[in-house]
C-alpha cells in the first residue's frame, strides 16, 4: 500500500511538504518558463527528466524556449506558467518512473488538464529521502487557449482522493494517524488521549442515527461526554478521557459539535434501513434456525421410534430362537431309541441274565459251565 501525497509548489522551495495532502496550486506571474525550468533542472536535484509532451528535453533553455514559443500564442494571459510538485513519504523510495508517469498523467486527467494538447514535462529529483517528480505545465494549450485554473485546490484534493482508491493508496490523513499510533506509547499523555478519542469517534460515528448514540458508544471505550444544546440540537462538545479533556473542534472541525450533528442527521437515514435489513435478515436466520430445529427433533423422534422398534422386533424373536436352539440340540427320536436299544441290550459275548432261576439253567445249583474248545493246527483239544 503507498500514500501518495500531492504538493503544490512554490518556486523558491516546498511551500507546504508535510505529512498530509494540501493541494496548493501556485502559478507564476513570470514572463518566461526560464527560472522553473533552471530549477528543474539543477544539478544539485539529481535531476532526471522522466517525460515530456511538445517540448524538447536536451537541456532546461532548450525545454524553456519551447514553452515560451507556444504561450506566444496567448500573449495576453499573464499567469501561464503552472508548477507542480508531487511527493511521496520516505517508505516509497523505491518507487519506480514508471509508477511515477502514470500517476501524473492520472493527475493531469483528474483536473481536466488534456496532456495531448498542451505542453508539459516531469522531472524527478533524486537527492532527498522522500520520491518527489517537479511538473511544468503551459496554461497556453496547444490551440492557444486557456487552460482554467478555477478551485484548482478543491479539484486537486478531490483527485488525490481518487487516485488514493483506485492505486490503492492509503490516504494521506490515515497514515499520519497511522505513524501517531505505532508511537502511542511514546506520545505525551494528552496527546495520545486525543488520538484515542479521535479513533473511538471515527469507528462510531458511521454507524449511528443520532449525536446520543455515537456519545453512549463512545462511553464504552472509557470517554465520558459534555453536551452543549441549542434549540434542542447539539452545538458543541467536549469529551474527557483518563482526566484529560477536548473539544470535539480539536479532532477536527467535522468533529465539533454542530458538524457531527449535521453529518449524523445525514446519514440517519441509510443507517435506519441498513439497520431495519440486518434485523430482518436476523430474524430470518432464526426463523430457519427454528425450522432446523423442528426438523432436527422430527429426525431424532423418527430415530428413537425405529431404535424401539427394533429392539420390540428382537425381543418378540427371543423365544423362538431359544425354542430353535433347544430342538437342535435335543437328539433325533430314532437316535434316542437306538440309544435306548442299545443301553438295555447285554454286553457282546456274554449270556443275558434273568432274574428266574426256571428259566435260566445258569441260576439252578450245580450249574457248570461247558468246557471251551479250542482249537490247534486243526484239532480239537
Amino acid at each position: 500500500m503507498r500514500t501518495f501525497w500531492l504538493v503544490l509548489e512554490s518556486f523558491n522551495g516546498w511551500a507546504g511538504l508535510g505529512w498530509a495532502m494540501i493541494g496548493e496550486i501556485k502559478i507564476s506571474t513570470k514572463k518566461s518558463f526560464g527560472p522553473i525550468c533552471a530549477y528543474v533542472a539543477g544539478e544539485a536535484k539529481e535531476a532526471e527528466v522522466l517525460a515530456t509532451h511538445g517540448v524538447r528535453d536536451t537541456s532546461a533553455a532548450h525545454t524553456a524556449e519551447d514553452f515560451d514559443a507556444q504561450r506566444a500564442l496567448n500573449p495576453k494571459l499573464g499567469r501561464a506558467v503552472m508548477h507542480v510538485a508531487l511527493a511521496w513519504p520516505p517508505e516509497e523510495k523505491a518507487m519506480s518512473n514508471a509508477l511515477m508517469r502514470e500517476l501524473t498523467r492520472a493527475w493531469m486527467k483528474g483536473m481536466k488538464i488534456d496532456s495531448e494538447n498542451t505542453q508539459w514535462s516531469l522531472t524527478r529529483h533524486n537527492n532527498t529521502k522522500h520520491p518527489h517528480g517537479h511538473l511544468v505545465i503551459n496554461r497556453v494549450d496547444n490551440d492557444g487557449a486557456t487552460i482554467s485554473d478555477q478551485k484548482n485546490y478543491d479539484k486537486s484534493v478531490e483527485v488525490c482522493r481518487k487516485l488514493e482508491k483506485q492505486y490503492g493508496l492509503v490516504n494521506a490523513k490515515e497514515a499520519g494517524q497511522d505513524t501517531l499510533r505505532a508511537k502511542r506509547e511514546q506520545l505525551p499523555a494528552r496527546d495520545a488521549a486525543v488520538l484515542h478519542i479521535k479513533d473511538s469517534e471515527s469507528r462510531h460515528k458511521p454507524h449511528m442515527a443520532s449525536p446520543e448514540e455515537l456519545l453512549v458508544a463512545m462511553k464504552r471505550d472509557g470517554i465520558n461526554a459534555q453536551p452543549t444544546y441549542q434549540g434542542g440540537k447539539l452545538q458543541a462538545v467536549v469529551f474527557e478521557y483518563q482526566g484529560h479533556f477536548v473539544k470535539g473542534s480539536e479532532l477536527g472541525r467535522e468533529c465539533s459539535g454542530n458538524n457531527l450533528a449535521k453529518t449524523i442527521a445525514a446519514q440517519r437515514d441509510g443507517v435506519l434501513a441498513q439497520r431495519a435489513a440486518v434485523a430482518l435478515v436476523g430474524q430470518q436466520s432464526g426463523q430457519l434456525g427454528a425450522e432446523l430445529e423442528l426438523i432436527g427433533q422430527k429426525v431424532g423422534a423418527l430415530r428413537q421410534a425405529n431404535e424401539k422398534a427394533e429392539r420390540e422386533a428382537q425381543a418378540a424373536q427371543a423365544p423362538k430362537l431359544a425354542d430353535d436352539k433347544a430342538v437342535q440340540l435335543a437328539p433325533a427320536p430314532q437316535q434316542a431309541n437306538e440309544k435306548a436299544a442299545q443301553q438295555a441290550a447285554p454286553p457282546e459275548g456274554k449270556p443275558e441274565k434273568s432274574a428266574n432261576p426256571a428259566l435260566d439253567p445258569r441260576l439252578r445249583p450245580g450249574y457248570k459251565k461247558a468246557s471251551t474248545i479250542q482249537k490247534d493246527g486243526g484239532f480239537e483239544m
